[in-house]
Protein backbone atom coordinates (compact mmCIF):
# COMPACT_ATOMS: atom_id res chain seq x y z
CA UNK A 1 0.00 0.00 0.00
CA UNK A 2 1.01 3.74 -1.28
CA UNK A 3 1.88 6.00 1.72
CA UNK A 4 1.13 9.39 0.37
CA UNK A 5 3.91 12.14 1.12
CA UNK A 6 1.32 14.34 2.69
CA UNK A 7 0.31 11.59 5.05
CA UNK A 8 4.24 10.99 5.87
CA UNK A 9 4.55 14.94 6.50
CA UNK A 10 1.96 14.73 8.90
CA UNK A 11 2.97 11.80 10.35
CA UNK A 12 6.53 13.35 11.00
CA UNK A 13 4.85 16.66 12.19
CA UNK A 14 2.79 14.71 14.67
CA UNK A 15 5.12 12.41 16.54
CA UNK A 16 7.82 15.06 16.76
CA UNK A 17 5.08 17.35 18.60
CA UNK A 18 4.08 14.64 20.65
CA UNK A 19 7.78 13.49 21.63
CA UNK A 20 9.22 17.23 21.93
CA UNK A 21 6.51 17.56 24.47
CA UNK A 22 6.97 14.97 26.70
CA UNK A 23 11.21 14.43 26.14
CA UNK A 24 11.95 17.87 25.44
CA UNK A 25 13.78 18.76 22.03
CA UNK A 26 17.12 18.14 22.78
CA UNK A 27 16.13 14.49 24.52
CA UNK A 28 14.45 13.65 21.39
CA UNK A 29 16.62 12.45 18.37
CA UNK A 30 15.83 11.72 14.90
CA UNK A 31 16.08 8.28 15.22
CA UNK A 32 13.62 8.25 17.57
CA UNK A 33 11.41 10.24 15.66
CA UNK A 34 11.89 8.13 12.51
CA UNK A 35 11.19 4.41 14.89
CA UNK A 36 7.87 6.04 16.00
CA UNK A 37 7.03 7.19 12.03
CA UNK A 38 7.63 3.78 11.09
CA UNK A 39 10.00 5.36 8.36
CA UNK A 40 13.77 5.00 8.03
CA UNK A 41 15.53 7.95 9.20
CA UNK A 42 16.64 9.20 5.47
CA UNK A 43 13.33 9.34 4.88
CA UNK A 44 12.70 12.05 7.14
CA UNK A 45 14.99 14.02 5.45
CA UNK A 46 13.10 14.39 2.65
CA UNK A 47 10.97 16.21 3.72
CA UNK A 48 12.92 18.26 7.19
CA UNK A 49 16.80 19.19 6.48
CA UNK A 50 16.83 18.58 10.58
CA UNK A 51 15.49 18.30 13.69
CA UNK A 52 15.52 21.86 14.24
CA UNK A 53 13.43 22.31 11.04
CA UNK A 54 10.98 20.17 12.25
CA UNK A 55 10.81 22.43 15.27
CA UNK A 56 10.46 25.80 13.47
CA UNK A 57 7.65 24.09 11.51
CA UNK A 58 6.01 23.15 15.05
CA UNK A 59 6.73 26.40 17.00
CA UNK A 60 6.88 29.51 14.37
CA UNK A 61 3.45 30.54 14.47
CA UNK A 62 3.26 30.35 18.27
CA UNK A 63 6.28 32.23 18.55
CA UNK A 64 5.34 34.87 16.46
CA UNK A 65 2.05 34.89 18.30
CA UNK A 66 3.09 35.71 21.85
CA UNK A 67 5.93 38.03 20.71
CA UNK A 68 3.09 39.88 19.02
CA UNK A 69 1.25 39.78 22.12
CA UNK A 70 4.19 40.98 24.15
CA UNK A 71 4.76 43.95 21.78
CA UNK A 72 0.78 44.63 22.19
CA UNK A 73 1.47 45.25 25.68
CA UNK A 74 4.19 48.12 25.48
CA UNK A 75 1.37 49.75 23.16
CA UNK A 76 0.83 53.30 24.41
CA UNK A 77 -2.36 52.65 24.06
CA UNK A 78 -2.37 49.50 25.89
CA UNK A 79 -0.39 50.88 28.63
CA UNK A 80 -2.94 54.10 29.49
CA UNK A 81 -5.64 51.82 30.06
CA UNK A 82 -6.74 51.19 33.59
CA UNK A 83 -5.55 47.85 35.52
CA UNK A 84 -8.94 45.74 35.47
CA UNK A 85 -8.96 46.31 31.64
CA UNK A 86 -5.67 45.31 31.11
CA UNK A 87 -5.75 42.72 32.77
CA UNK A 88 -8.89 41.29 31.05
CA UNK A 89 -8.08 42.10 27.60
CA UNK A 90 -3.87 40.64 28.13
CA UNK A 91 -4.81 37.51 29.66
CA UNK A 92 -7.79 36.90 26.94
CA UNK A 93 -5.43 37.40 24.24
CA UNK A 94 -3.36 34.91 26.02
CA UNK A 95 -5.74 32.70 26.57
CA UNK A 96 -7.40 32.50 22.92
CA UNK A 97 -3.29 32.00 22.00
CA UNK A 98 -2.85 29.71 24.33
CA UNK A 99 -5.83 27.62 23.27
CA UNK A 100 -5.00 28.09 19.58
CA UNK A 101 -1.29 27.45 19.60
CA UNK A 102 -1.03 24.58 22.83
CA UNK A 103 1.43 22.38 21.31
CA UNK A 104 3.86 25.29 19.45
CA UNK A 105 3.55 26.85 23.33
CA UNK A 106 4.11 23.95 25.11
CA UNK A 107 7.02 22.55 22.69
CA UNK A 108 8.67 26.14 23.37
CA UNK A 109 8.11 26.25 27.08
CA UNK A 110 9.17 22.71 27.94
CA UNK A 111 12.33 23.32 26.55
CA UNK A 112 13.86 24.62 29.22
CA UNK A 113 17.25 25.45 27.72
CA UNK A 114 16.17 26.46 24.51
CA UNK A 115 16.36 29.99 22.79
CA UNK A 116 12.57 29.98 22.27
CA UNK A 117 11.94 29.85 25.91
CA UNK A 118 14.71 31.92 26.65
CA UNK A 119 13.48 34.50 24.35
CA UNK A 120 9.77 34.22 25.02
CA UNK A 121 10.65 34.09 29.10
CA UNK A 122 13.00 37.46 28.35
CA UNK A 123 10.61 39.49 26.49
CA UNK A 124 8.07 38.92 29.32
CA UNK A 125 10.23 39.40 31.81
CA UNK A 126 11.88 42.54 30.79
CA UNK A 127 8.02 43.55 30.46
CA UNK A 128 6.65 43.10 33.54
CA UNK A 129 10.39 44.44 35.15
CA UNK A 130 9.76 47.58 33.37
CA UNK A 131 6.70 48.50 34.97
CA UNK A 132 6.00 46.82 38.13
CA UNK A 133 6.17 48.65 41.04
CA UNK A 134 8.72 46.74 42.93
CA UNK A 135 12.26 47.96 43.91
CA UNK A 136 13.94 44.53 43.86
CA UNK A 137 15.20 43.63 40.35
CA UNK A 138 15.92 39.88 41.52
CA UNK A 139 12.15 39.51 42.99
CA UNK A 140 10.39 40.93 39.63
CA UNK A 141 12.26 38.48 37.79
CA UNK A 142 11.20 35.71 39.66
CA UNK A 143 7.69 37.13 39.89
CA UNK A 144 7.34 37.29 35.67
CA UNK A 145 9.41 34.09 35.30
CA UNK A 146 6.73 32.39 37.85
CA UNK A 147 3.68 33.64 35.13
CA UNK A 148 5.33 32.04 32.97
CA UNK A 149 5.70 28.54 34.78
CA UNK A 150 2.15 29.08 35.09
CA UNK A 151 1.26 29.90 32.06
CA UNK A 152 2.57 26.59 30.76
CA UNK A 153 1.67 24.62 33.57
CA UNK A 154 -2.29 25.46 33.10
CA UNK A 155 -1.59 24.87 29.16
CA UNK A 156 -0.19 21.48 30.07
CA UNK A 157 -2.82 20.26 31.97
CA UNK A 158 -6.37 21.87 31.06
CA UNK A 159 -7.88 21.10 27.34
CA UNK A 160 -11.08 22.71 27.44
CA UNK A 161 -11.31 25.91 25.94
CA UNK A 162 -13.28 27.55 28.36
CA UNK A 163 -11.60 26.19 31.27
CA UNK A 164 -7.74 27.39 29.83
CA UNK A 165 -9.29 30.64 29.26
CA UNK A 166 -10.56 30.81 33.05
CA UNK A 167 -6.99 29.43 34.61
CA UNK A 168 -4.98 32.25 32.59
CA UNK A 169 -7.46 35.02 33.50
CA UNK A 170 -7.36 33.89 37.20
CA UNK A 171 -3.02 33.55 36.74
CA UNK A 172 -3.41 37.18 35.36
CA UNK A 173 -5.25 38.14 38.42
CA UNK A 174 -3.15 37.12 40.96
CA UNK A 175 -0.19 37.57 39.10
CA UNK A 176 -1.03 41.62 38.88
CA UNK A 177 -3.16 41.74 41.93
CA UNK A 178 -2.32 38.78 44.39
CA UNK A 179 -4.62 36.93 46.69
CA UNK A 180 -6.80 40.17 47.41
CA UNK A 181 -7.34 40.27 43.15
CA UNK A 182 -9.57 37.16 43.03
CA UNK A 183 -12.44 38.96 45.04
CA UNK A 184 -12.47 41.29 42.38
CA UNK A 185 -14.80 40.98 39.09
CA UNK A 186 -16.48 37.85 40.09
CA UNK A 187 -13.54 35.12 40.53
Amino acid sequence: MQIKKDDIDKRILSVSEDLFIRNGYDRTSMKMIAEKCYISKSNIYRYYDSKEAIYETLVRDARNALLAEAKHMVDPGFIRKDLNTKIEEASASLADIASRYRTGILIMLRNTGGRDRIMIEGEYTRLFVERAAVDDEDIKTLIAKLLIIGLTDIIMNHDGEEDLRKSVIMLFKYHYKGLTGFGEGGQ
